[in-house]
């Protein structure tokens, strides 16, 4: 009679046991970079604060680290990584001084730095050949060399030597991008709008020879940042979609339902745009394709706000999207640098 008391009091036990051993198992933590790992990129170089109040790069490898490529008092933006991936070019100068701001390309695994510009304008937004022997990039001076208001595109040589002028207008021409079969450059103009802040998306022949306008704005629609597909025929680019001037942005903590959104946008080489994201809030953005087309990495800001709708902080964010604009993910988890990471390349 007393067995069945027995084997209930060894069943108890053994689902006690069961509980006990479940709980103590360790939980596999998620890896935070598991997405980032799936890419066809192998490098992602970033601009962020989180250790500098200045700016520095930062490399994300494919193995989830992080590593900080610069360590000075000096602002670095704008990376553009190599064709074969060994070498990134930033301007670099004091943040709130951009008549420092010069051109530097800098040996990913060496550290090598060498500093290409050397004057009293603002050069910017630089970017490489294909077979990585020259640099495009914006400046603001005059023919004479002397700052100008307005940016022109040049090229140089990959060691500083034999500058070249690809474009010549009253208005702006700034943010070049070399295609990767090496036909053609893209860039934002004012040239049509004639009003500052008012970009729109042009491409030029590599020698500057027959510009076009692909992208028409209306209002205070603003086109920036433009980028290559992998096969040179299509173009990504954030267009600014407020109701004010992109720039205004003294009071940008009240204003900045105004300022906002940036939305990603593609045109194809006869200048039919699609539009790929409806963020209503997010500001910012680079865009970029990845090597095999088969994502689209883009920056957003999502605007923290107080109980009175006053912006008092932004989480930036990389968000991975398909082709078509659907499907977006986060790439990494938020980190040190989700307060202030920047520019990128990969």
């Amino acid at each position: 009679m007393q067995k069945p008391i027995i084997y209930i009091l060894i069943i108890l036990m053994l689902i006690v046991i069961g509980i006990s051993c479940s709980v103590n198992e360790p939980i596999e933590e998620e890896d935070p970079y598991a997405l980032w790992k799936e890419q066809p990129n192998e490098i992602i170089v970033f601009m962020s604060k989180a250790d500098s109040p200045e700016g520095e790069l930062y490399l994300l490898n494919k193995d989830g680290q992080i590593t900080r490529l610069t360590d000075n008092n000096r602002h670095e933006n704008n990376p553009a990584i190599s064709f074969d991936g060994k070498k990134v070019a930033f301007n670099g100068g004091d943040e709130d001084n951009q008549l420092t701001w010069e051109i530097y390309i800098l040996d990913i695994y060496t550290r090598e730095e060498t500093q290409l510009t050397d004057n009293n304008v603002i050069d910017a937004h630089p970017d490489w050949s294909p077979d990585n022997s020259k640099i495009v990039f914006g400046s603001f001076r005059d023919t004479q060399g002397n700052p100008s208001g307005t940016a022109d595109i040049y090229v140089m040589n990959n060691n500083g030597t034999g500058l070249t002028q690809l474009t010549n207008s009253s208005w702006e021409d700034n943010d070049p991008e070399w295609s990767p079969d090496g036909t053609r450059i893209v860039f934002k103009s004012t040239r049509n709008t004639q009003q500052s802040g008012r970009e729109e998306i042009y491409i030029m022949n590599s020698n500057g020879s027959d510009p076009q306008r692909l992208t028409t704005t209306r209002g205070w629609q603003s086109d920036h940042d433009p980028s290559w597909s992998p096969n040179s025929n299509q173009i990504l680019f954030t267009r600014f979609e407020g109701s004010r001037i992109w720039y205004d942005v003294a009071n940008f903590a009240e204003d900045w339902e105004e300022l906002t959104p940036w939305n990603v946008h593609r045109v194809d080489l006869n200048g039919n745009v699609e539009r790929l994201t409806n963020n209503s809030d997010a500001g910012w953005g680079v865009t970029l394709y990845s090597a095999d087309a088969s994502q689209i990495l883009f920056g957003t800001i999502d605007w923290i706000t107080n109980n009175s709708n006053r912006v008092i902080g932004g989480n930036h964010r990389l968000v991975l999207i398909d082709p078509d604009g659907s499907n977006q993910q986060q790439l990494i988890s938020d980190d040190d640098h989700t307060g202030t990471l920047e520019y990128f390349d990969w």
